[in-house]
């Protein structure tokens, strides 16, 4: 029987609020979800609660929406005076999420009176670990005969309470007048959905978990049909149907109360395990349909937000099942506090605009394009929680090169370091900015090409291909994943075989340096916390290991494989 014994440690304090929240001990109030704090448990964090639109200096949304017009010459051989001119609209606008000071307030006082307790103090807000935007509307589509709601763009969204995302879309005439109208309504179709990752610590579980193996593939909970991706809806129903099969046994000493925060890890783990998360964007053009529609249906009614506002699963992503080669059985066992992670979200509607600034020309406007020389473009950069972290680790810098290749024949060459201090520049500022150069054609103007030059701590340079883009925002996510591969095994046989130690060795590669980590384990030691903490480029899976055994009379053998899981059993012993 494999054993795996996993006591999950407390983690590093987040610098933000310097201390860990109890995420089991969550409360809502009003609306606003609070959790108290490990050390101080009178002092409570909250989640951010909503989003709007970015407004200037001047108090007035950060929006655009123009329908431009150009003049056409006749083709002739028609008999009406009156022809179509061409043209559309081009749609901007900055978002941001926040929470209302009264929602802070209100939530201190009824927690005082709830909890009969004047001590207790509502601050935060809790920095997201991570954070997605998918944007969605029957609208904005390529089709306008159909009106089913879709997703229309994805992406990493800001971690930190009060940064913007840019949008920008071009519309065909009919897309334009369609949106036109759309607007004058008091609720628009225009939808962005913000996933934003925290975490924290558990309640004290004292739990076991035991897999089969070959009862998990022989279970068929995840049969992929026409699609080889999952969404979290399909995760939750397979992982109910392991363990009600007994594919995955759970045991737990805690209280019944416990039992749904515990599910939620033990679902965590069994994610990593058997999955790879996938973004929508990486996936290819002809396998995303299927990903995006599933995605979407769980925005709707009774989807995951009509439920509930927080999910251990992401709902803006996709997920991989990973090839399963592992035999027998592994145990882990859940002792103690554990990190916990979950997804809030916070839904945005553009809302009423039109009736506020409708005749506001800066915002609305219809206008001949036969002159726009003195515009600009204005493209930000978009940074997730995991990058900007890993600045204090893994990261000197990222250089973001854009170049723009105008209608005239001249040429646009922009680029931006982002380090550690340049990252708090990037909430309310554009750093890229190219003009207009003749560039008559204003669909073709927004295009533009990029790329990204990594440069990492000790060495080791990643530069990606140019890619063209003509969004409002680049977007940066870390190009690398820390993974864990457990060691395990039987020490007390490798003992009863003469075994006085195992050496593991690690090989992988690290964008064009070689990686190399190793540990001893010895028939007396206790396998608890003996793990590889690994850093691998997104595209790479796969470690090299070595293992050596050291028997007493001063014999070797050696094994050599791969790992793709993140468990590796040191007690099988080769012939």
């Amino acid at each position: 029987m494999k054993n795996i014994i996993i006591i999950v440690l407390l983690l590093v304090i987040r610098a933000a609020c310097g201390q860990q929240v109890l995420i089991d001990r969550g409360v809502q109030v009003d609306g606003l979800w609070c959790f108290p704090l490990y050390q101080d448990t009178t002092t409570y964090m909250y989640l951010s609660s909503s989003a709007r639109l970015s407004v200037n200096e001047s108090n007035t949304p950060q929006f655009s929406f123009m329908r431009y017009v150009a003049t056409k010459a006749s083709t002739g051989g028609g008999t009406s005076a009156i022809t179509d001119a061409t043209g559309g609209g081009i749609l901007n606008f900055l978002v941001q999420y926040e929470t209302p000071e009264k929602l802070v307030t209100n939530a201190q006082k009824v927690l005082r009176e709830r909890f009969k307790n004047e001590a207790i103090k509502v601050r935060g807000p809790i920095v997201f670990s991570k954070g997605r935007w998918t944007l969605i509307s029957s609208v904005l589509t390529k089709d306008t005969t159909k009106t089913e709601k879709k997703i229309l763009s994805t992406g990493e969204a800001p971690v930190l309470e009060g940064s913007r995302i840019a949008l920008t879309f071009d519309l065909k005439p009919a897309d334009a007048n369609l949106l036109m109208e759309n607007f004058k309504m008091s609720t628009p179709d225009v939808s962005l959905v913000f996933e934003l990752g925290f975490s924290g610590l558990s309640e004290n579980y004292d739990a076991e978990i035991e897999i089969d193996w070959s009862e998990v593939r022989d279970s068929k909970a995840f049969e992929a049909g026409a699609s080889v991706y999952f969404i979290s809806a399909d995760l939750k129903l397979g992982f109910d149907k392991l363990i009600k099969n007994g594919a995955v046994k759970l045991k737990s000493n805690g209280s019944n109360a416990q039992m749904e925060g515990l599910i939620q890890v033990v679902y965590d783990k069994l994610l990593n395990l058997m999955f790879s998360p996938v973004r929508p964007e990486t996936v290819p053009e002809g396998q995303q349909g299927s990903m995006l529609q599933a995605i979407t249906g769980m925005f709707g009614p009774g989807g995951i937000l009509g439920s509930r506002s927080l999910t251990g699963f992401g709902a803006n992503v996709g997920f991989q099942l990973k090839e399963m080669h592992s035999e027998g059985k592994s145990k882990l066992n859940f002792k103690g506090r554990t990190e916990k992670n979950l997804n809030h979200f916070i839904v945005f509607n553009i809302g009423d605009l039109y009736q506020q600034y409708g005749s506001d020309s800066k915002l609305f406007a219809t206008r001949n394009i036969d002159d726009d020389a003195f515009r600009q473009r204005e493209v930000y950069v978009g940074v997730d929680g995991e990058l900007e972290k890993e600045f204090a680790k893994m990261i000197n810098s990222v250089s973001i090169v854009l170049n723009k290749d105008h209608q005239n024949g001249q040429n646009t060459l922009q680029n931006f370091i982002l380090n550690r201090e340049s990252f708090k520049a990037l909430k309310n500022t554009a750093p890229l900015i190219y003009g207009f150069k003749a560039d008559t054609n204003r669909v073709e103007w927004l295009n533009y090409n990029y790329k990204t030059i990594w440069q990492f701590q000790g060495g080791g340079t990643l530069e990606t291909d140019w890619n063209k883009s003509a969004a409002a925002m680049i977007n940066l996510y870390t190009p690398f994943q820390h993974r864990s591969i457990i060691l395990d095994g039987n020490l007390k046989s490798l003992g009863d075989k003469g075994i006085r130690a195992v050496s593991i060795q690690i090989d992988y590669s690290f964008f064009g340096q070689r990686k190399q980590m190793r540990q001893t384990i010895r028939p007396t030691d206790n396998l608890t916390g003996k793990q590889f903490e690994v850093t691998l480029p997104n595209n790479t899976e796969e470690v090299d290991y070595t293992i050596t055994w050291f028997d007493k009379n001063g014999q070797q053998k050696t094994l050599k494989g791969k790992d793709k899981f993140g468990l590796i059993f040191i007690d099988e012993i080769p012939e």
